[in-house]
């Protein structure tokens, strides 16, 4: 969960938070995509260490576990900034704390996908991992929320609790599940020495897997929705519809809604198949989001409505992760069938580098076109421009920004996902090729 959690501020809450502090918006985010493009270059590595790392207690936990301290540091020094920052020292805490999310959630995940090969069980299982996460953005939301509330707390307090919270709950956590979830056990005669050569024929054999490629185009395109809506959120909130204070409490509604509507998707997506499951899941984002436009004209009713909105549209934000996700396994395995080698976290490093390029990308996007528009978060919400006000043309900008421009992101994946061929019964039959290769290997070595 500290992985996860820390995420949402990087795009949510640091625009708003570093631009009171001078940094300008369309600076912040070109350093955001600068920083990103590091983990095409960190991620793979990373990836392909942790398949080869073989040690006592696995390949996935040591890197966890290593990872933690970084990870609570780093949270620390970029939730709770000086009181006079510059922008080298909001470069080197967004580029540091990027590499170690990413050297802690790589095996995180690829140690998710290793835990079953069986098409329904995986999916149980990454929607049990995205029950977690939704679990802990709730208790960030929760915890902001309540500093606000009852508090009265600004942004900035907000984010030190937050800070707090992450450095207490990380060490916990990450003894928790590096000591009660096993890790499954590779035979090391599996596990190739690294070379060139064979990087080469890894990224040649990902680019035939058709259906991971169709999975990866999916992911990019909702991230890159998803992180636009992200970036400009709090400024619509508070400078469109004027509620502020139900910012937080809208984001809380969220992840108790997709919390609840997990298990029903997972029931979905075994009657209609995963791929399904995720087209449903993205129209239903669709048509909550082209509604929020609509709370403009209720501004008696704007903050409730928003709760209400946004809660609705968080029913289906479990379920797009923990699909994918589910999805990308079963595509590793025509890779692990074909190569004879695991290579989990090859390829989900690979994911990980397009989407997070895709998210600061997306980032880059937002930040610099509200600029464009003429948005200037320093100014007082609620004043007219010839008060001091930001413009007519500037709200508008965040209006289309926050819904339109990530809609036409998702609907663009629509196409690839539906296309999507990996079924229940290909999986399947591909699962009991891997489980004949493995009982040879095992009568191999016992002869």
């Amino acid at each position: 969960m500290p992985i996860t959690i820390i995420g949402i501020p990087l795009t949510v809450y640091l625009p708003p938070l570093y631009g009171e502090l001078g940094i300008d918006l369309a600076l912040m985010g070109l350093i955001l995509l600068v920083a990103r493009f590091s983990d095409v270059i960190t991620d793979p590595i990373i990836g392909i260490t942790s398949d080869k790392s073989i040690t006592r207690i696995g390949r996935r936990k040591p890197w966890l576990l290593g990872g933690a301290v970084p990870l609570m540091a780093m949270s620390y020094l970029l939730l709770v900034p000086p009181d006079e920052v510059t922008v080298v020292y909001f470069t080197l805490c967004v580029v540091l704390t990027y590499f170690v999310m990413t050297t802690m959630q790589i095996p995180y995940i690829s140690w998710g996908a290793e835990l079953s090969g069986n098409y329904n069980e995986r999916s149980r299982i990454t929607t049990t991992r995205e029950a977690f996460v939704n679990t802990g953005y709730l208790g960030l939301f929760l915890t902001m929320g309540i500093a606000q509330t009852f508090f009265g707390k600004d942004l900035r307090d907000q984010l030190f609790y937050v800070a707090i919270a992450i450095c207490c709950a990380t060490p916990v956590l990450t003894l928790l599940v590096t000591s009660l979830v096993p890790e499954p056990k590779i035979p090391a005669e599996t596990i190739q020495r690294f070379s060139v050569k064979q990087y080469r024929d890894g990224i040649r054999f990902m680019m035939k897997n058709g259906p991971f490629i169709r999975i990866l185009i999916g992911l990019t395109g909702t991230v890159i929705g998803t992180s636009i809506d992200s970036v400009v959120s709090y400024f619509f909130c508070q400078h469109v519809l004027l509620a502020e204070a139900s910012y937080n409490w809208a984001l809380v509604g969220m992840m108790v809604a997709a919390i609840l509507g997990l298990p029903g998707w997972l029931y979905l997506s075994k009657k209609i198949g995963k791929h399904k499951t995720f087209v449903c899941a993205i129209f239903w984002y669709v048509c909550c989001a082209m509604l929020m436009p609509l709370l403009y004209f209720l501004p008696s009713d704007a903050g409730t409505g928003f709760i209400v909105l946004q809660t609705i549209k968080g029913l289906c934000t479990g379920a797009i992760g923990a699909m994918v996700f589910s999805m990308a396994g079963d595509a590793v395995d025509i890779d692990t069938l074909k190569s004879g080698e695991p290579r989990t976290a090859f390829y989900f490093s690979f994911m990980g580098a397009a989407t997070k390029t895709a998210a600061a990308f997306a980032s880059f996007i937002g930040l610099t076109a509200i600029s464009l528009f003429g948005f200037d978060p320093t100014l007082e919400a609620g004043l007219s421009p010839s008060d001091g006000g930001n413009t007519n043309l500037a709200l508008l900008g965040i209006v289309l920004l926050y819904t339109v421009i990530p809609c036409c992101f998702y609907l663009a994946t629509l196409p690839w996902v539906w296309s999507y061929t990996l079924t229940e019964e290909r999986q399947a039959r591909i699962r009991a090729r891997l489980d004949r290769k493995a009982t040879d290997r095992n009568d191999t070595k016992g002869s």
